[in-house]
Order: C-alpha cells, then sequence, then structure tokens
C-alpha cells in the first residue's frame, strides 16, 4: 500500500505535466480533431511519461539492476500500452459523452468539452494499470526476466 501511495504522489506530478500539456493545446482548434486529440495525448502522455521514470525510479521502486537506459526501455513500453489503453478510454468515453442523454457535456462552457472530459477521465481510470504493469514489468528486470523475477518497493 506504501508503493502504492508514493506512486501516486509521484504519478500525481507526471500526470499533472501530462495534462497541463494536452489541456494546453486542447486550445488549439486544429489539435480538437479526432486524428490530432491523439497526437495531443501522444505528446502529453511521453512528457509525463519522462516525469514519471525519473521520479518512480528515484522514490518507488527499487532498482534491478540493470542499467537505467534498460528500465527506461522497459518503462516505455509499459507505458506505450498504458498510452493505447488510454486512447481507447478516451475514445469509449467521448462515444458515450455523445449520446443523446449526455448531451450537457457538450454544453459546458469551455473548448473541447467532451475531449477535455474524457482525456481526464482516461487518464483516472488507467492508473492501477499503469502502476501494476511498471511495478512487475519495468522495475522488476523487464520483459523477459519478467517470469523470474519480482519488483519490490523502496522502504
Amino acid at each position: 500500500m506504501v508503493s502504492f501511495a508514493r506512486y501516486l504522489l509521484t504519478a500525481g506530478t507526471a500526470t499533472f505535466v501530462d495534462v497541463a500539456i494536452v489541456q494546453t493545446l486542447l486550445s488549439f482548434a486544429l489539435l480538437q480533431q479526432p486524428v490530432f486529440f491523439t497526437l495531443t495525448v501522444a505528446i502529453g502522455a511521453f512528457a509525463g511519461m519522462s516525469v514519471n521514470f525519473a521520479l518512480s525510479r528515484r522514490f518507488v521502486f527499487t532498482l534491478d539492476m540493470r542499467p537505467a537506459h534498460r528500465q527506461f526501455a522497459s518503462f516505455v513500453l509499459v507505458s506505450v500500452t498504458t498510452l493505447a489503453l488510454r486512447l481507447c478510454v478516451a475514445y469509449a468515453l467521448m462515444a458515450l459523452f455523445a449520446l443523446p442523454f449526455m448531451a450537457w457535456v457538450g454544453a459546458l462552457p469551455i473548448d473541447a468539452p467532451a475531449e477535455r472530459l474524457a482525456h481526464l477521465g482516461a487518464v483516472g481510470l488507467v492508473t492501477v494499470y499503469s502502476f501494476l504493469a511498471h511495478k512487475h514489468v519495468s522495475f522488476a528486470g523487464g520483459f523477459l526476466s519478467r517470469l523470474s523475477s519480482r519488483s519490490t518497493v523502496v522502504p
């Protein structure tokens, strides 16, 4: 539980970076289009991922004796799966917000309300997956050694 609490703090900082970038980019009408929405979310996710790696490596998980660049490679692979899951959830939420009973979302006094709320909802919904995947893969020897080792938490 302590490691998850630490992860929430470090991931919260990374999420702030991610959300700040995405919400700022969504102020531009062109980036609200579906194709560019994916790019916008990816830009924010990769910025947040870099912050999350540095903080998680230092404050949440113990080192697994691999060089930092190998840990980072595992972290990137897990983060890409997290991004894919987040995009699926975001698009599902946008489809939900397009239903007639959710018309109030479109009436909110902000630019791209459905996209903004879908992004925030998706970030929150994939947090547990992200923690577990980083704990059991990124900081547990990577994908290849996952079957033979386990991650430990910084005391």
